[in-house]
C-alpha cells in the first residue's frame, strides 16, 4: 500500500508526470483496441493474427517475428537519435497523431475495403509508434520527475500501461462480438488522437538540442548513433542494464510462449481458462512486484535488486518449467511475472540514473533493439528445437541457461563496481 500511495502522490505533485502517463496509457489502450480489432482481419502465410505471446506454433511465432520485429531492428537506432535531438512532446504527438489519423481513415473506409496489405501496414505502424512513445516516455520520465522518485514513476508506468493495454483489448473483444469492426477501430483511433493532444500539453519533457538543418542532421545521424553506443559502453551501469534487459526479455519471450503451448495442450485449447491460468497469475505476480518495488529499493541498491528479481524469474522457470500441471503453470507464471516486472522497473531506473538526458533516447532505443532481438532469437530457438515431447524440459533448460548467464552478468556488475557494499544507515 505504501507503493500505491507514493505512486498516486506523483499524479498530484507533478502535472507533467500526469500528462506523460496519460500519453502512455492512452497510447497503450489504443493499441489494445486497434490491435485486437485488426489482428484477425489480417492473414499472412495462411494464418490470421499477430498475437506474438499467443502464437499457436513455433512456425507462427517465427512468421510474426520476421514480419514485425526484424524491420524494426534497423529503424530503432535512428529513432533514438530523434528522441535525443528533437522536441519529445512533438515526437509523441506525431507518433500518436499519425497512427490515429491512419487508423481513423481505415475505420471510415471500412476494414474490408482497404485490403490486407494496408491493414498490415497500419498494424505495424501501431506497433512501431508504441515503441516510439514508450522509449520517449522512458527518456522523458527523469525530466518530468526532476530525477526524483524514479522507481515509483517506473512502477506506475509499467503497471498502468499493462492495465490500460489489457483493458483496451478486453473492450475490443467484447465490442467486436456485438458490433462491426469499424466502430471499434474508430474508437481506438480517437483514443490515439486523445493521447496526441495530451502530449502537446506537457510543459517540459527534455530540451530540443538540434540547431542544424534537417539535411545536416540526416548527415550526422550515423555519428549520433555511434556517440550513443559509445556513451552506453563508457557508462558501466547503462551497458550492464541494457545487456541484462536483453537476457531477461529472452527468458520471458521463450518461456511465456512455451508455457502457452503447454497450457493449450493441458487444457484442450480452452482459451478462457488458459487466459485466467496464465494471464491472471502473471498479473498477480506483476502486481506484487509493483507493491514491493519501493520497499525493496530501500533495503537494497538497484543493481542488487535487478539481479535478485532476475534470479527469481530464472529459478522459477528452471524449477517449474518441466512440471506440466495446472498448479505449477500458475505458480511459474506468477513468479516469472513478479521477477520480470520488478527487474524491469529497476533496469529502467538504472539507465535513467546512469545517463544524462542528452543520451537517454539512444539508450532506450537500444532497449528496443534488445526487445525485438530477444523475440527473434526466441522464435529461432523454438523453430530449431521445440518438440511436443520435450517442451517442458526445454523450458526448464532455458531457465538453467538463463541463471548461468545471470551469474556471468553478476560478475560484470561486480567488476564494474556496481555491487559495492552499501553504507549502514545512520541512527
Amino acid at each position: 500500500m505504501n507503493m500505491l500511495r507514493k505512486g498516486l502522490k506523483l499524479f498530484t505533485s507533478s502535472r507533467d508526470f500526469t500528462l506523460l502517463m496519460g500519453v502512455q496509457f492512452l497510447a497503450q489502450a489504443g493499441d489494445g483496441i486497434v490491435q485486437a480489432a485488426l489482428a484477425k482481419s489480417i492473414a499472412f502465410g495462411g494464418q490470421k493474427g499477430f498475437d506474438i505471446e499467443g502464437a499457436k506454433s513455433p512456425d507462427e511465432l517465427m512468421r510474426i517475428a520476421l514480419l514485425i520485429f526484424v524491420p524494426y531492428l534497423f529503424i530503432s537506432p535512428f529513432l533514438g537519435v530523434i528522441i535525443d535531438r528533437w522536441d519529445r512532446r512533438r515526437l509523441m504527438f506525431l507518433a500518436n497523431g499519425l497512427r490515429g489519423a491512419v487508423v481513423l481513415l481505415i475505420g471510415i473506409a471500412g476494414v474490408g475495403n482497404v485490403g490486407e496489405l494496408p491493414l498490415f501496414v497500419a498494424f505495424v505502424l501501431t506497433l512501431a509508434s508504441s515503441r516510439v512513445v514508450l522509449a520517449t516516455k522512458a527518456a522523458a520520465l527523469p525530466v518530468v520527475l526532476e530525477n526524483h522518485s524514479l522507481v515509483e514513476g517506473n512502477a506506475v508506468s509499467q503497471l498502468g500501461g499493462a492495465v490500460f493495454q489489457l483493458g483496451g483489448a478486453g473492450f475490443a473483444v467484447v465490442a467486436t462480438s456485438a458490433l462491426e469492426v469499424e466502430p471499434v477501430v474508430i474508437a481506438g483511433a480517437l483514443v490515439y488522437l486523445a493521447g496526441a493532444a495530451l502530449a502537446m500539453m506537457i510543459k517540459k519533457a527534455g530540451e530540443a538540442r538540434s540547431e542544424l538543418t534537417f539535411v545536416q542532421e540526416v548527415g550526422r545521424v550515423f555519428a549520433n548513433i555511434a556517440d550513443g553506443i559509445r556513451e552506453v559502453i563508457r557508462v558501466p551501469a547503462a551497458g550492464a542494464a541494457i545487456s541484462t534487459y536483453f537476457w531477461l526479455r529472452l527468458l520471458w519471450s521463450f518461456s511465456i510462449v512455451g508455457i502457452g503451448f503447454i497450457a493449450k495442450d493441458l487444457l484442450a485449447g480452452n482459451d478462457n481458462v488458459i487466459l485466467v491460468l496464465t494471464g491472471g497469475a502473471g498479473a498477480v505476480g506483476a502486481g506484487l512486484g509493483f507493491v514491493m518495488a519501493a520497499r525493496l529499493t530501500v533495503r537494497m541498491d538497484t543493481p542488487r535488486l535487478v539481479l535478485g528479481a532476475s534470479f527469481v524469474a530464472g529459478a522459477s522457470v528452471a524449477l517449474l518449467g518441466a512440471i506440466e500441471l495446472k498448479a505449477s503453470i500458475a505458480l511459474l507464471v506468477f513468479f516469472l511475472g513478479f521477477g520480470f516486472f520488478l527487474a524491469k522497473i529497476s533496469l529502467d531506473t538504472m539507465v535513467q540514473e546512469a545517463l544524462g538526458d542528452d543520451f537517454r533516447g539512444r539508450a532506450f532505443s537500444l532497449y528496443d533493439i534488445s526487445y525485438n532481438l530477444a523475440w527473434v532469437v526466441a522464435a529461432t530457438l523454438m523453430k530449431l528445437w521445440w518438440t511436443d515431447s520435450a517442451q517442458g524440459a526445454l523450458i526448464a533448460i532455458s531457465g538453467v541457461v538463463f541463471l548461468l548467464g545471470l551469474f556471468a552478468i553478476a560478475q560484470w556488475f561486480r567488476r564494474a563496481g556496481l555491487l559495492a557494499a552499501r553504507e549502514a544507515p545512520v541512527n
